[in-house]
């Protein structure tokens, strides 16, 4: 189900249990087996429905004296058990059937309920049964209702994500009309009086939810897909004049299911049917309803039936065992749509898809759901919002990208087949992957499920020895909303020379902070950080490779490369960072402040000679949610600077900029982009940078060379440690820096002659400065 076709806004209350704990249900004490349902929508002038609907139950546990049902708002004419008239109660939402004798678990009972009535439809006009002369349809999700299983809006059933049954429909409706629903339509009988019942079987367990039916005036298109098991039938039924629109919009139906049979097995229902309705779109097995206005002869709409598709597998196959847990139905399907494009359209196309995903996420998502929430234990008024769709999207990407596709694909091709027509929870998807990987899974589950916020990887500091190999390379974790480190992480770091030449490993740390030394066989101008996108940590990146004159567009990032000349090939990364950048080690006087949530890296390889220029976008408006914390008046604008350092050695200065835009948005221009990071600030108004401010070196190494000692003078004014590495990146020795001391004199004794690094850092072990020297022996 995609709910963004929605323009909603729904206002719900819900009594929240406590995470993990779990609410009584219906199929805690009976299943249903089958169904049988014979309904006859021929009334749709009266707005109703009239039938019954027969129920093979079994007890799960023994001494069972009471059946209850979900059924709303229709009026229940009559009920017998095992075809014996009996009494029941019904408040309009339960109906509760008293037993003569007690159910044992060995028993199984038929239960017939005759009802008829007007049924529901949600109050925001999107789930429950929707009947009209024309069109008749049921949608079995709705968002305000809790829970929000909308099976009982049109049968008696047990309704939730757990109970599964297999269904035979009787429907009847004018000739002029067909009935279609899930399954196989074993056949239509004309019954005389102007009317027609047509009989679908479907013979897999499904939850009542995923039951349907749709009444039009349908025409079938209908093909075949040659699958992993053998041919299987495709229908798409929409009004007779839309099927030219339909074969177009669905050209790449079959390429879009064999996508999905080669990423996660077989599909194993016996039909991929789709049909048209006013409002969609939502997962029926094998009878997606999906709206007419999106079946329009284009492709636009062609990741929405690829989402819908994918919920055969994610949704449908396997099923989340709460609405808590919907994340496993919606953001599984969510990533589907990334997923499919990859297949078929290639991997920039499925980075780009989720690249713009990640961005409305960092940018959007706590305003739309009203804070940073968990994707796990989502509260019901925002079970269908963005923290689930697509973060649960990023989650999956990270996931794959945390696995690797070689333990990844089997992985989660085992876990469908191992609970397939079964519910799973997301602890047992944690402890299935554990289990089947070898890799403990509980760090990533903890952070990324059970909590909310995002981390942020980010090179702290590369110390290169020699001509080539013993990079040690740092890194660092930054939070954003997050109330704890991640652990047992694993990020892929890329170096490259300026020859282009690239070297790729991966770290593994937990906490603030990791190191490994790299064996490259260069010397690296730079260090990236997951630079093929693997990880949806809190940042939008993109690179690329830049030959000519002219505008590099960085959406994701709010960048834009402007190049006036070029001498050679330029490799250019951007990286829009949305967590908060270091503080000024020294403040500047002139700079009231830096924003607060976001900044910029630049990195890559840049020819000499070149004039390459960079933009960098401000937007104060309040609906775009970028700048207007940072920039509350917008007067503000006027008052912007552009502020740059090389790397966390260095300290935030102002480069020189023009300002282009107007007091809402804009961007600022520097004429000399350079690798490092840039940051927005507030300073003094029109201040265009032009005279820029000039701070003092944090560290002084001198005389240097030197064959004796070497003074060391630090212009930071807190508690602070002194490192020295040798070549192999082993510490030689560490000085700690009472605060006010300005100068030590370092004199080496025992050591061999050769590079040295020194490196200042604080207390925390956060690199403020670094500097080589050269000791030769006397």
């Amino acid at each position: 189900m995609r709910k963004t076709l929605l323009a909603i806004i729904i206002i719900c209350t819900a009594i929240a249990l406590p995470i993990g704990t779990k609410a009584a249900l219906i199929s805690d004490t009976i299943h249903v087996t089958h169904y049988d349902i014979h309904l006859d929508v021929g009334f749709a002038t009266l707005n109703q429905i009239k039938g019954y609907t027969e129920l093979g139950i079994v007890a799960k546990m023994n001494n069972v004296t009471n059946i209850s049902l979900n059924l709303i708002a229709l009026t229940v004419d009559s009920v017998m058990v095992a075809n014996v008239v009996n009494v029941f109660m019904y408040d309009g939402n339960i109906l509760s059937i008293p037993l003569a004798s007690p159910m044992l678990t060995t028993d199984t009972l038929a239960v017939k309920v005759y009802y008829h009535g007007t049924p529901a439809v949600e109050a925001s006009g999107w789930g429950g049964f929707h009947i009209s002369a024309t069109l008749s349809y049921n949608l079995g999700i709705a968002f305000a209702p809790d829970p929000h299983n909308y099976g009982r809006c049109w049968i008696p059933s047990v309704d939730d994500f757990i109970d599964r049954a297999t269904y035979d429909y009787y429907i009847t409706c004018p000739s002029t009309q067909m009935a279609v629903c899930g399954g196989i339509l074993l056949n239509a009988l004309d019954n005389g009086d102007g009317s027609k019942t047509f009989h679908w079987y479907f013979n897999k367990a499904i939850p009542a939810y995923l039951a349907s039916v749709a009444v039009s005036d349908y025409a079938a298109i209908s093909g075949t897909y040659n699958g992993i098991n053998g041919a299987i039938p495709t229908y798409v039924y929409v009004p007779p004049v839309d099927t030219s629109n339909a074969k177009a919009t669905f050209v790449n139906l079959n390429a879009v299911l064999s996508a999905f049979e080669h990423y996660w097995g077989p599909f194993v229902w016996q039909r991929v049917g789709y049909v048209a309705t006013t409002l969609g779109a939502m997962e029926h097995a094998t009878n997606i309803a999906f709206p007419l206005s999106s079946i329009d002869g284009t492709l636009n709409n062609e990741y929405l039936y690829a989402h819908e598709l994918s919920h055969h597998w994610f949704g449908d196959l396997i099923t989340c065992s709460t609405a808590e847990d919907m994340w496993i139905n919606e953001g599984w399907a969510s990533y589907n749509e990334a997923l499919y494009k990859e297949s078929l359209y290639g991997k920039d196309a499925y980075k780009d898809y989720l690249r713009n995903n990640l961005k409305n996420v960092l940018q959007k998502c706590y305003v739309t759901d009203n804070g940073y929430l968990a994707v796990y234990g989502i509260p019901s008024a925002y079970t269908y919002g963005m923290t689930v769709y697509n973060k649960g999207e990023a989650i999956v990407q990270t996931l794959r990208g945390y696995l690797g596709d070689s333990v990844f694909f089997p992985a989660i091709r085992q876990m469908l087949n191992q609970y397939a027509y079964h519910d799973i929870s997301t602890a047992q998807m944690r402890d299935f992957l554990t289990s089947y990987t070898g890799i403990n899974m509980t760090d990533f589950f903890n952070f990324y499920l059970y909590n909310p916020g995002f981390t942020h990887f980010s090179i702290d500091s590369v110390i290169q020895m020699g001509s080539a190999g013993n990079a040690t390379v740092y890194v660092r974790q930054k939070l954003k909303a997050a109330p704890a480190y991640a652990n047992s992480n694993i990020v892929e770091i890329t170096l490259m020379d300026n020859a282009w030449h690239t070297y790729t490993d991966t770290i593994h740390f937990s906490g603030a902070y990791g190191s490994k030394v790299f064996n490259q066989p260069f010397v690296a101008t730079v260090a990236m950080v997951d630079l093929n996108e693997k990880l949806a940590d809190a940042t939008t990146d993109k690179y690329v490779t830049v030959k000519d004159t002219g505008k590099v567009d960085f959406s994701e990032s709010f960048f834009t490369l402007n190049v006036q000349g070029i001498t050679d090939s330029a490799f250019v990364r951007i990286v829009h960072n949305w967590v908060t950048p270091d503080p000024f080690k020294i403040p500047l006087p002139d700079i009231k402040r830096i924003s607060p949530d976001r900044y910029w890296s630049v990195q890559g390889i840049f020819p000499q000679g070149s004039n390459i220029k960079g933009r960098f976008a401000y937007d104060c408006y309040t609906n775009d949610y970028l700048d207007y914390p940072f920039m509350p008046s917008h007067q503000t604008a006027d008052s912007l600077v552009l502020l740059y350092r090389s790397g966390t050695a260095d300290d935030w200065h102002i480069v020189n900029f023009i300002k282009n835009g107007d007091m809402f948005s804009g961007y600022l221009e520097t004429s000399n982009l350079q690798q490092g990071e840039y940051v927005l600030g507030v300073g003094k108004p029109f201040q265009s940078g032009l005279n820029t401010l000039k701070q003092e070196k944090l560290l002084n190494v001198y005389p240097n060379p030197s064959n004796d000692y070497f003074n060391i003078t630090i212009n930071y004014d807190v508690d602070a440690i002194i490192n020295v590495y040798d070549a192999s990146g082993a510490m030689i020795d560490s000085i700690t820096i009472a605060k006010g001391k300005k100068q030590i004199k370092w004199q080496p004794h025992t050591i061999s002659g050769g590079n040295y690094i020194i490196q200042l850092t604080d207390k925390n072990n956060r690199v403020i400065a670094i500097d080589k020297l050269l000791y030769t022996v006397k």
